[in-house]
């Protein structure tokens, strides 16, 4: 599973014509965010109050019918930024494929290399949800919802580690230790949870609680791949193959507490995510380098890892990512019987598994059709306030009440080969069944 996950992050990585949320949005919610609604069966994604949400009172149980996946993918404002890589791969394996002069050459990606450092990267992020899952069950007893969710999540980031381009007179060879820097984390979550009304504020109007326990287990690695030793190899190529030399896997828990504030014409919602602050642990890099076999990519990779870790200073060693607590704020506005107004906001930036910054918030508006025939629509934008900065354009549709399709669209581009495209393109699709 994991091998056929990477190959597929790595993949996207070749595609320069693609470029939410630190994670990925399932079904309906990449264009409505994970609001407080009942017509997603992601309800529950990252408030575990509106688990108690997800069935309607004549319902016992529901859940979602056939895997679940989203793609998202983005790229930084550096324009042909993997064709300028690939070139410049070429040129240090062989000056010969340039018909420009050496200083030509030196003064052209000197200048780029430091662009590259700057805005330069790629990051491809993929999710999915098992079969069947979430699955939600209503015990009439207890009064409550109960949850279970099993789902993948995997991400992938590269940015480029600038260093001088140098010429050897003697040898006729170009030379730098600019390097493709690669993370990458897969992460498997088995999430437990419930939520009940358990406080009737005014008459009409509900507060719900809930809770959410989730078993984590994480694979992490991380690659400095020096572009001088790619010997004609394409990026993608390389990282597919040294992904288990530092790969790392580690297990632990999280726990989510959320409250919503529910009344028939609207629903206001908090979460408290990752209360606990989980770690888990990068492999290293640069470190054990006698290792390797002296005249191996590997044992250049290392070197060239210890380069930047001990004298440009451009990255650590030893690294951990801690999904740290964070308070979520979510609403959904009822403008008529199939008509609704939602958004979402993140409250403070973070980094994701792979290091980017994240801030996200997002608006929606959706009509729920409540026919087969007739499909349901919904359009959304979403903007990162840190990082990136990136916003887009949602469009999504649900066909006969179970088979979702949503895209997001960069509103932000870049060029490759001579066309503008956006820095940053999704796609989710679900089939979900209800009881």
């Amino acid at each position: 599973m994991q091998k056929s996950a990477i190959l597929l992050l790595s993949s996207f990585i070749a595609v320069p014509a693609f470029a939410g949320n630190g994670g990925s949005f399932l079904g309906s919610n990449a264009t409505t965010g994970n609001v407080a609604n009942n017509h997603s069966i992601f309800v529950g994604a990252t408030n575990p109050a509106h688990i108690g949400l997800a069935i309607r009172e004549q319902e016992n149980v529901r859940f979602n019918f056939l895997p679940a996946l989203s793609v998202y993918t983005e790229v930084g404002a550096v324009d042909n930024f993997v064709d300028d890589l690939d070139e410049l791969i070429d040129i240090l394996d062989d000056p010969s494929t340039t018909d420009d002069s050496v200083d030509e050459v030196l003064d052209r990606f000197n200048g780029l290399l430091v662009t590259m450092g700057e805005e330069g990267y790629l990051t491809t992020k993929v999710g999915l949800s098992a079969p069947l899952f979430p699955f939600y069950f209503r015990s009439r007893p207890l009064d409550m919802v109960f949850s279970a969710e099993l789902s993948f999540n995997g991400s992938v980031g590269m940015r480029v580690l600038d260093d001088t381009l140098r010429f050897d007179d003697q040898n006729n060879k170009f030379s730098t230790n600019t390097s493709a820097y690669v993370k990458s984390g897969l992460e498997t979550k088995l999430a437990f949870g419930g939520s009940r009304a358990f406080y009737n504020l005014l008459d009409g109007m509900d507060v719900y609680a809930g809770a959410k326990l989730n078993i984590i287990q994480m694979e992490l690695s991380k690659q400095v791949i020096a572009l001088q030793q790619m010997n004609g190899e394409s990026i993608e190529d390389v990282v597919e193959d040294a992904y288990d030399e530092n790969l790392k896997s580690s297990t632990n828990m999280s726990l989510d507490l959320g409250v919503s504030l529910v009344a028939e014409s609207f629903r206001l919602g908090a979460t408290l995510s990752d209360i606990n602050e989980p770690s888990f642990d990068y492999g290293a890099v640069g470190v054990n380098c006698s290792d390797y076999e002296e005249s191996s990519i590997s044992r250049s990779n290392c070197d060239t890892a210890t380069y930047f870790v001990q004298e440009a200073g451009e990255i650590v060693s030893q690294e951990t990512y801690t999904r740290h607590a964070l308070l979520t704020l979510d609403g959904m506005y009822r403008l008529g019987s199939s008509l609704f107004l939602s958004g979402e906001l993140e409250t403070a930036s973070y980094d994701d598994v792979i290091g980017r910054e994240n801030q996200w918030y997002s608006v929606a508006l959706a009509y729920e059709s409540g026919r087969y025939l007739v499909p349901s629509v919904r359009v959304g934008y979403r903007e990162n306030l840190a990082g990136s900065k990136l916003s887009l354009a949602s469009l999504g549709f649900t066909f006969a009440g179970v088979l979702t399709l949503d895209l997001n669209y960069g509103l932000e581009s870049t060029d490759v080969d001579g066309d503008s495209v956006p820095r940053a393109a999704g796609i989710s699709l679900s089939v979900q069944e209800k009881f």
